[in-house]
């Protein structure tokens, strides 16, 4: 009997292997094009993810609009018309306690120990709530016992002089009177409480936490952009909005007093000692987490070079998603001079001595590089103004706090 050699000839191997070829390529396109089946996926996750998170954002906001009454959490006094988030990573005072307003703005919580600052205790006040000349010399003795504590924060700015004062001055926003019950009714609220709340993010422009060309436009991309004060959309404390640009402090200051969820609460810009406790928080906070052996180095990262956690123009990182200004109209990215969404995986530049152009202003809370204790952007970005005045020979007498990123 003949045997016969069964087998594949070399034509129809090559013609078979283009043939799965050409399969595996449709099958590629078909998984990871711009309409294939991870894309879609990806995309369907996303925006998943989103309105998830929109539910709860407004669940948080419809149960801080039922709660007329302060409540404790975690040992942390929430007042009326705010609700905790609760969420993982957001619900001890040592990560940061998040809070979350009926309007939907987020605040975290400062944390003023009365044992670590000597703070004086026993105290009266002839009203908890209100200004009195009675206690004057109450208060006086909280703010030495916080500078104590909050100490070396409070030292100002060398372009400065070190000069800075909690002192009223023309320009700040408030009148002399309500300069002074302003402090005086924080300095209470600090020593009854054990601390005071912050604005999780910079102050944002109602309207711009999309990404739609009317919210872009609202962005002030120059002083001569600047928008009415007394038009201009209302300030809010929100991730990915584009935060208030080219305002005076006395601008800023009427903004942050309409940011309070309840009248009977009052909301300010920070003073100074508040801006230095809140460095202390952040401090001790992060003591905890990497040991006493390396508080010098903590205080030096917050007070003198916070680069690792700050958008300034000598470091770049990476952002995934969010919106971007480059303040220069003659940089390719910032040609159209206004605020755009930016690209995918966006690596912010370094800005070079030599090619001074090209830094980059974010929307808030673009990334948690930038973050400490659940604050964003607390170092650079933007400059931040306090209620403090820089009493030396200056050019201007408010005083900013922060850096930025210019």
């Amino acid at each position: 009997m003949k045997k016969e050699n069964k087998g594949i000839t070399l034509i129809a191997l090559v013609v078979t292997i283009i043939v799965l070829l050409i399969l595996a390529a449709v099958s590629i396109a078909t998984l990871t094009g711009d309409n294939g089946i991870l894309t879609k996926a990806q995309t369907a996750k996303e925006k998943n993810d989103a309105a998830e998170k929109e539910e709860t954002q407004k669940l948080l906001q419809a149960e801080a609009n039922m709660n007329f009454e302060e409540t404790e959490y975690n040992g942390v006094t929430i007042p009326a018309g705010m609700a905790p988030t609760k969420k993982e990573g957001e619900s001890t005072v040592d990560e940061g306690l998040v809070a979350v307003d009926k309007n939907g703005n987020e605040w975290v919580w400062i944390e003023v120990p009365k044992l670590q600052s000597k703070m004086p205790t026993g105290l009266i006040f002839t009203n908890e709530t209100e200004y009195s000349a009675d206690d004057e010399g109450k208060c006086a003795e909280i703010t030495t016992a916080l500078k104590e504590y909050a100490s070396p924060y409070t030292q100002g700015s060398a372009l400065q002089s070190y000069s800075w004062t909690d002192e009223w001055y023309e320009g700040c926003g408030l009148t002399p009177e309500e300069y002074k019950e302003t402090y005086q009714k924080m300095i209470k609220s600090v020593y009854k409480n054990g601390g005071f709340w912050i604005g999780r993010y910079e102050a944002g422009i109602d309207g711009t936490t999309g990404t739609d060309e009317e919210s872009l436009k609202l962005g002030r991309t120059s002083s001569s952009t600047r928008i009415d004060i007394l038009t201009s959309p209302k300030a809010i404390s929100k991730k990915d909005a584009i935060p208030y640009n080219f305002v005076t402090c006395s601008e800023a200051q009427k903004l942050a007093k309409e940011m309070t969820p309840d009248s009977s609460k009052t909301s300010s810009l920070l003073f100074g000692i508040q801006w230095d406790l809140v460095c202390k928080f952040i401090e001790e906070k992060e003591v905890k987490k990497q040991g006493e052996s390396n508080r010098e180095s903590i205080k030096a990262n917050i007070n003198s070079d916070s680069g690792e956690w700050g958008n300034y123009s000598n470091k770049t990182f990476a952002v995934k998603d969010g919106k971007c200004y480059i303040l220069s109209s003659s940089n390719g990215y910032g040609s159209t001079a206004i605020w755009q969404k930016i690209p995918d995986n966006y690596e912010k530049p370094i800005v070079q001595s030599e090619q001074p152009e090209g830094a980059a202003l974010f929307s808030t809370g673009i990334t948690e590089r930038n973050k400490k204790v659940n604050i964003y952007d607390f170092a650079g970005n933007e400059w931040e103004w306090t209620l403090e005045h820089a009493n030396s020979v200056t050019n201007y007498l408010c005083s900013p706090r922060g850096g930025h990123c210019r």
